[in-house]
């Protein structure tokens, strides 16, 4: 272990850092959002611009390495990075605050990409897995080490912006200062939504489900921690409680659905999500700790969404296909997350606090009709098809060329099966569903 990860050190120490204060940030702005005056709907309206911000920069990073370099495109983004973060604390307006989260989202998408391509280039097929679990873990246990640090100052202060700014502007140092060779410039993002319609409804569906009730989360769970009474000490083990619940859920749940229809999987973390949700969202006599609670199991049911419906979409594609899949529910996520925010901050203010879940849970059962639905009718490969489950995040298309799933040997090959399986849009044969 020490050999494999010694090479990529600096690499993960400048992760380390830029997702800590990248962590903090994001609890951070809803608080002050509040405290500047802003409605919800605006508070959403911001989370909208930074996820709108986060594709494009999935899109337009690449161009900039091209032109740049690795190493220089990580000092200018971080560097640009670290400087927005102070201007939410100098510019509080609602205006300059959506472009400022565009600007930042496009960004930290950057920086994913850059630091998602160099893992990959120093990763082997044999190490791939690995690296990706351990890139995994750095991610979003800095995450949540940054929504602790919430509780260093008041929000209403300059503080928690000076201290996300300091974490972000010491990212750069590792990086700059290290003697490993950059990786070869970025690939552009292959993207193909409706080859990956066909492919996978549920795979696409349940991504843009996703999408909606996780992006609402992400830019108004502080704005309901608040409205529920919560102080901010709670608020943060309220946000971590969501985060950690996503982690910790998520390698069980996929594998579980390696053994079974990844439908049933999808449906019943759906319902379940669904249920947390209802129950975060009307009752209102629950106390903070089990509002934390049922925070854990919210987004041990909801958070892994995604990546359940990313296997499902590959189990139908090529290997050589599965950055273009990925890229492609990658996309269609962040989208559905910029949809999600304004539309749960619609919900919160003609229900109250507890209306952004219940706006999740709707969107949940939607999705669990739907894709009850849709195994009415359609077929799916039998278990021995499907691609083993690999835990995934949703940073940026570059990670999914760490997937170790790419590699074709190890996963069967469709073209053996082609008398009995159904085609791929997943059309049933004439005899009786399964």
């Amino acid at each position: 272990m020490r050999r494999l990860l010694l090479p990529i050190a600096a690499l993960l120490i400048s992760d380390a850092l830029l997702l800590t204060g990248h962590g903090l940030q994001l609890t951070l702005l809803p608080l002050r959002g509040a405290i500047e005056g802003f409605t919800d709907a605006q508070i959403g309206l911001t989370g909208s611009a930074y996820f709108l911000g986060f594709v494009a920069g999935c899109l337009l990073t690449p161009h900039v390495v091209r032109r740049a370099g690795h190493i220089r495109s990580f000092a200018v983004l971080t560097s640009g990075f670290s400087a927005l973060v102070l201007m939410f604390d100098l510019l509080p307006s609602f205006w300059f605050w959506v472009l400022l989260r565009f600007v930042s989202g496009a960004c930290i998408s950057g920086l994913y990409m850059i630091i998602e391509s160099w893992l990959n280039e120093r990763s082997t097929r044999e190490t791939r897995g690995t690296v990706l679990s351990v890139y995994t873990i750095i991610n979003l246990s800095m995450i949540v080490v940054g929504q602790q640090l919430v509780n260093l100052a008041d929000p209403e202060a300059t503080t928690l912006f000076a201290v996300a700014a300091i974490l972000l502007s010491l990212a750069i140092i590792p990086v700059s200062m290290t003697t490993a060779l950059a990786p070869a410039p970025l690939k552009r993002a292959k993207v193909n939504p409706l080859k990956v319609w066909r492919l996978s409804r549920v795979g696409m569906g349940g991504s843009f489900a996703a999408g909606l009730a996780t992006g609402a989360f992400w830019s108004l769970g502080p704005v309901y921690a608040r409205g529920v009474g919560m102080d901010t000490a709670q608020l943060t083990f309220f946000m971590s409680a969501a985060v950690l619940g996503g982690a910790a859920m998520q390698f069980p749940l996929g594998r579980l659905s390696d053994h079974f229809d990844r439908r049933l999987i999808v449906i019943g973390s759906a319902v379940c999500g669904a249920g947390f949700s209802i129950a975060l969202g009307l009752i209102p006599a629950l106390t903070d700790a089990l509002r934390i609670g049922l925070a854990f199991f919210w987004g041990g049911t909801t958070m892994t969404l995604y990546a359940i419906c990313l296997a499902h979409a590959n189990d139908r594609a090529k290997p050589e296909d599965f950055v273009m899949v990925g890229t492609s529910i990658l996309l269609t996520f962040g989208l559905a997350s910029a949809i999600g925010a304004p539309l749960g901050s619609l919900a919160m203010a003609w229900l109250g606090a507890g209306g952004l879940f219940l706006f999740a849970g709707l969107v949940l059962l939607l999705l669990a009709l739907g894709v009850m639905r849709r195994r009415r009718t359609h077929y799916l490969p039998v278990v021995d098809e499907t691609v083993p489950f690999q835990a995934v995040s949703f940073t940026s298309p570059a990670a999914l060329e760490l997937d170790p799933r790419m590699d074709a040997e190890a996963i069967p090959q469709p073209e053996e099966h082609a008398e009995t399986e159904p085609d791929p849009v997943g059309e049933a044969p004439a005899d009786p569903p399964r």
